[in-house]
């Protein structure tokens, strides 16, 4: 039953997830930002929809940090906030930035924003987020680096304001500590790859609506793509701040993995771990070492969940707060990954290929 935990900034992003085949990974390094002439033009792509508030203060700290895109193409999904009337003036006023409206899920966005830029390198972030002053010059200079590597994935720190937001950002980010470099999918909140690549594996997959990041990486890995992981490359967000959209965010996620069809073993693993919980706890009514048995298995997840929020909560937060969201992220996963399944069932579209992968929280 015990088993740290993983989302994938996308969120979840975001992931520590083995591919098949395996993707050759740069060692990582983590080079001070300075001046290269070798550096190729990046664009910066972001989807936004109704995110009025919060798409000025990311695209002023875009272009306030230690290196500047070449681009900057804002997708719009349908905004009835006066988001794209907003771009739209910035478009105007500064040439660099492109607004493009592209009704549909964020794969559909993503990828409109991608055809509508020129750079060879493409930097993608999300709206809401923050990011560090030198995030975009340390997730590109690795290309620099070694022109070899086609995909650079950096890192998202959780930003809680309560206790609640803390504890969520336990559960569903790693620490940098928790990362295998050679096993990390990068979460589109933080992540770089050059459009040769973007065009091999013909971009992300429209054909889904929820936690597309993960299919798009894990295609990159399938077709041999170089990735570097860059943990200096950094962005912060705010986990949701109440019980139902933590719930809702995490059932979202586990949909979208329900729908690509990947990471079925995890789930397989972890809908096996509850399952074991549940006839320990029946058998003890016959058998008071199932029961016994149970309590070991509780006290060592507890323990587990516990020293993940080590030194960003007080006891209570650590040792009630923590392991009860714990529960309730692998519910939500386990109920929005069937819902996915069934999805796919009932409206197949086209093919895809069952790409089977272990999760760290496993």
């Amino acid at each position: 039953m015990e088993q740290s935990t993983l989302r994938g900034c996308r969120d979840a992003s975001r992931r520590l997830v083995a591919a098949r085949p395996p993707a050759t990974f740069a060692a990582p390094e983590s080079p001070e930002p300075t001046g290269d002439s070798r550096v190729e033009p990046v664009v910066l792509i972001v989807t936004v929809r109704n995110e009025a508030r919060t798409i000025g203060p990311l695209l002023d700290s875009i272009l306030a940090g230690t290196r500047v895109p070449d681009e900057i193409v804002v997708a719009d999904g349908g905004s009835s906030d006066g988001t794209l009337e907003l771009l739209r003036s910035r478009a105007s006023a500064d040439p660099r930035i492109r607004a493009v409206l592209a009704p549909g899920n964020r794969s559909v966005g993503r990828n409109a924003a991608v055809r509508a830029s020129t750079a060879p390198i493409v930097a993608c972030t999300d709206a809401g987020v923050e990011v560090e002053p030198d995030w975009l010059e340390r997730i590109t200079r690795p290309f620099a680096a070694d022109p070899a590597t086609e995909v650079v994935a950096g890192f998202y720190l959780p930003v809680g304001r309560t206790r609640f937001e803390r504890a969520a950002g336990v559960i569903s980010a790693p620490r940098l500590t928790e990362i295998d470099p050679k096993r990390f999918l990068p979460s589109t909140r933080s992540v770089a790859f050059r459009r040769t690549a973007w065009e091999r594996v013909r971009g992300f997959d429209e054909s889904l609506a929820h936690n597309e990041d993960t299919p798009f990486a894990l295609a990159l890995k399938a077709a041999g793509a170089r990735f570097h992981f860059e943990p200096e490359a950094r962005v912060r967000w705010h986990p949701r701040g109440d019980l139902r959209s933590f719930f809702r965010q995490h059932r979202r996620f586990g949909f979208g993995d329900g729908e690509s069809r990947v990471q079925g073993s995890f789930y397989a693993r972890l809908a096996a771990k509850y399952a074991l919980g549940a006839i320990l706890f029946v058998g003890g009514f016959w058998y008071r070492d199932c029961w016994a048995a149970l309590v070991v298995g509780v006290l060592l997840f507890v323990t587990t969940q516990a020293r993940r929020g080590a030194g960003k909560l007080g006891p209570y937060g650590r040792f009630i707060l923590v392991p009860f969201l714990k529960v309730v992220y692998d519910a939500a996963y386990l109920s929005g990954y069937a819902q996915g399944r069934l999805s796919r069932l009932s409206s197949p579209g086209r093919p895809l290929r069952d790409r089977d992968s272990p999760r760290a929280s496993d």
